[in-house]
């Protein structure tokens, strides 16, 4: 699970420098896109684990609503983070949303089976 972080994170500093090189004045939105991603992830890991153990214990009613709770509780987390650093903290959306997005492919395209 580190090294998934770790990529995530490598990705967004590459973005935030990127956006830098292109005249941006800060590297903060592209850093605060990629920490919402790494939330995401270590969110969808936990309640992976959590779906599971409750499969392992033959509860596969449970496993579901948890994978189902998850998704749910993730969506709302992303958006409320792209209003909060959008419309509170003033960030450059299209810096959060790239930042974000790539480091999202960064765990589709690094994942494997023993990330969990």
């Amino acid at each position: 699970m580190l090294r998934v972080i770790i990529y995530q994170g490598s990705i967004s500093i590459v973005v935030a420098l990127v956006f830098l090189s292109l005249g941006s004045s800060t590297i903060l939105p592209s850093l605060y896109g990629g920490l919402v991603s790494i939330i995401n992830t270590l969110l969808l890991a936990r309640s992976v684990n959590a779906a599971g153990k409750a499969a392992s214990e033959q509860e596969q009613t449970r496993s579901a609503l948890v994978l189902v709770k998850s998704v749910v509780i993730r969506f709302a987390l992303v958006l409320v983070s792209f209003y909060i650093g959008i419309v509170y903290l003033k960030l450059t959306a299209v810096e959060i949303l790239v930042a974000f997005a790539l480091a999202q492919l960064g765990y589709v395209f690094y994942k494997s089976k023993s990330i969990y």
